[in-house]
């Protein structure tokens, strides 16, 4: 097993909002945000103080990147400025490992090794997480090999 941790003192975080932007053009930004080398982009959508619809952009990224995204933010979305937030991040301390699991459809069993992330505690491992990626291949093999259908949910949580 190996154990991972994230921690980065040169990451920051970053508020910018964003008006009279198309969600369609936002995600283009975002995709390009995160090709530079964003760790992290969160949008959530706003009313300002004249009642107009926009968005909160948080960003986090290497400091490094602050100029470049923030002439990325400036040219294609119109961000006339933005906010570097004082922040803190605190990894948790994950081990990841493969997982042994059997699947019931119903009448026949499939074993899968599972890559999980278990996050270390006073007590021990505790499982925290499957890729999401994972589970989409693993859901279209159990479809395309055994004909069964499973729910992305119900299969994480089989997981796990």
């Amino acid at each position: 097993m190996e154990q991972h941790s994230d921690a980065s003192s040169s990451s920051l975080l970053i508020l910018a909002q964003v008006d009279h932007a198309s969600g369609d053009i936002i995600a283009t930004v975002i995709d390009r945000i995160c090709d530079l080398g964003a760790k992290n982009v969160h949008i959530v959508p706003s009313l300002t103080k004249k009642g107009r619809p926009g968005y909160l952009l948080f960003l986090d990224l290497p400091a490094s990147l602050l100029d470049e995204v923030s002439t990325v933010l400036a040219i294609e979305l119109g961000v006339l400025g933005l906010r570097v937030l004082m922040n803190e991040h605190r990894p948790f301390p994950f081990l990841g490992t493969e997982q042994a699991v059997t699947i019931d459809l119903g009448g026949a069993e499939v074993n899968v090794n599972v890559p999980v992330k278990l996050v270390s505690t006073p007590r021990g491992p505790v499982p925290a997480s499957v890729e999401h990626d994972f589970c989409v291949r693993l859901q279209r093999e159990l479809r395309d090999e055994h004909g069964v259908e499973i729910s992305l949910q119900v299969l994480k949580a089989s997981i796990l």
